[in-house]
């Protein structure tokens, strides 16, 4: 598996509609995610959402990290997994950057997939002079696992945050941050 990479919206449009497939599985697996759709699972409108995610950074406010993968059935090349940096435009903050949408398909799970894509974010994040990271991420996920395996420290909960894309209840958020210095 090669390093994962930074989206070029220049050179990577085209891996929209992969990006957009790779967020699906990750919300409508048994082991779902919650990430910003709830089912009914409108494409066009996650088409669109990750299209104004390539124009944030193309203006130079966010990076996306990908995952490229040689399918195991197909054989050709395919998006495994993807994370976003946002990076907040703010005089008061210019040091923190937050952690998005660490969505890996299924499959790629348990590969090395995640702590690559994180890595390569990090290494960004420190050129970007953004030192202290931010995430959020249900609480009782695997995610709540993952993140102190990567260094993340748990900072709190808050209640009722997010609604389950399972069955609609309300989910409790957990809050982790990172000092990349």
């Amino acid at each position: 598996m090669d390093e994962a990479i930074l989206y070029d919206p220049q050179v990577h449009s085209h891996l929209i509609p992969s990006l957009v497939a790779v967020h699906v599985a990750c919300i409508t697996q048994p082991t779902y995610t919650i990430a910003t759709f709830i089912p009914p699972l409108d494409q066009p409108v996650m088409q669109n959402w990750w299209e104004d995610r390539a124009k944030e950074v193309a203006s130079g406010n966010r990076h996306i990290i990908i995952q490229m993968v040689t399918s195991q059935t197909t054989g050709k090349e395919e998006v495994a997994g993807v994370v976003m940096l946002d990076k907040p435009q703010t005089q008061t903050v210019p040091h923190t950057a937050w952690v998005e949408k660490l969505l890996v398909l299924p499959e790629w799970r348990r590969k090395g997939v995640t702590k690559r894509m994180m890595l390569k974010l990090e290494e960004v994040a420190k050129v970007e002079g953004r030192t202290l990271l931010m995430l959020d991420t249900e609480k009782d996920s695997p995610a709540e696992l993952v993140y102190p395996r990567l260094g993340y420290i748990r900072v709190g909960e808050v209640p009722r945050y997010m609604i389950s894309p399972l069955d609609g209840s309300l989910k409790d958020a957990v809050w982790f941050y990172k000092d990349i210095r």
